[in-house]
């Protein structure tokens, strides 16, 4: 434990601050080509709050009693979105995109030490994520510069305890942890550095807000089982998932979207939902047709834009044509209705009724 306590100045000055070495090692050294790509640099950040993660994967050498330490920044979207992360990898001019049908995922990931330091590092930097993913960055940053040292001079216990408190959710049991420790020649228990960003660091843009949207936001059309109170009614909504330490975020997000939200906790995350038919006309759709959104969730937005207007233009009472038609082609829109209790054609035999 002794070796950890020489290291609290280290961990002040770059958790912090990320220190004087580190600016001048990893800042200014974005290519020009960056320039020519149309992607919002924002927007990426965005992206990242939501689907995006920095980690350190941690790995026995068996017969030289050793840790391996892999760093790795990785954003995963639905397979259908995989043409966004070509986008990104175009604009970092490094990484590789991995398509999955096992889980219908698409990730880009970027492991090589060189272009995680000239390229991931700098773009953070100067777009910075908040709150639950900047701690991250700011340990993974922490790690990539212990690691421009060779194996022997490395403090590799205290890139252990970095890389275990990076994520709260990890697949690492205390016994594994316990059992690198032992490796690293330390009996003593781990102390994970905890985060403590508490407060909105920079600005809130509007590329990064869409950005976010884009990973974990949703428009949806709600059709209304018929009862007796309510027969075939139709809203639209947009739905946002925000991390339980991002709460500042949401409130910042307001400026843009309005502020007639529902806020919604659950035991991991807040839900914003947007249903105000007002609110989304006024607000919504002018933020969202001023930013570019890159996954398929661009075309699940026109579809929900046209269906937001006809409920406006008949706002008064709704006509059987229009209804169908946003029936016709809204119903399946997103995960081509599977989420659905009722098909379409059993829902339309229950509105006949």
């Amino acid at each position: 434990m002794k070796k950890l306590n020489t290291n609290i100045w280290f961990l002040f000055k770059n958790y912090f601050q990320i220190g004087n070495v580190q600016e001048r090692k990893f800042n200014n050294m974005a290519p020009d080509r960056y320039k020519n790509n149309s992607i919002d640099p924002n927007y990426i950040s965005g992206l990242t709050q939501a689907d995006g993660s920095f980690s350190c994967g941690i790995e026995k050498i068996e017969n030289k009693q050793r840790l391996r330490f892999r760093p790795k920044f990785e954003l995963v979207v639905d397979l259908n979105s995989k043409n966004a992360l070509y986008k990104i990898q175009e604009y970092f001019s490094c990484g590789e995109v991995i398509l999955r049908s096992s889980d219908h995922s698409a990730r880009f990931i970027v492991t090589n030490l060189d272009d995680l330091r000239k390229f991931i590092i700098p773009h953070f930097k100067n777009y910075p994520v908040f709150f639950n993913k900047l701690h991250a960055f700011n340990l993974f940053t922490n790690i990539l510069e212990l690691l421009t040292k060779k194996h022997k001079n490395r403090d590799n216990l205290l890139i252990l305890r970095l890389a275990i408190s990076m994520n709260p959710v990890s697949r690492r049991t205390e016994e594994q942890i316990q059992e690198f420790s032992l490796i690293l020649g330390n009996s003593q228990p781990i102390i994970k550095i905890n985060n403590n960003i508490k407060n909105q660091t920079s600005e809130l843009t509007m590329p990064f807000l869409c950005g976010m949207i884009d990973g974990d936001g949703s428009f949806n059309i709600i059709f209304v089982r018929p009862n007796s109170h309510k027969i075939g009614k139709i809203i639209p909504q947009l739905t946002i998932c925000f991390s339980l330490s991002c709460l500042p975020l949401i409130e910042a997000s307001k400026k843009y979207l309005g502020k007639y939200g529902v806020l919604e906790k659950t035991s991991s995350i807040y839900i914003l939902r947007i249903r105000n038919l007002n609110e989304i006309i006024n607000n919504v759709i002018p933020f969202m047709d001023s930013n570019q959104i890159y996954t398929q969730k661009k075309e699940h937005y026109e579809i929900w834009k046209e269906v937001c207007f006809i409920l406006k233009n008949e706002e008064e009472k709704l006509s059987k044509t229009s209804f169908l038609k946003i029936i016709e082609i809204a119903y399946n829109m997103n995960q081509e209705g599977k989420r659905r209790k009722l098909t379409k054609d059993e829902y339309l035999k229950l509105i006949s009724k």
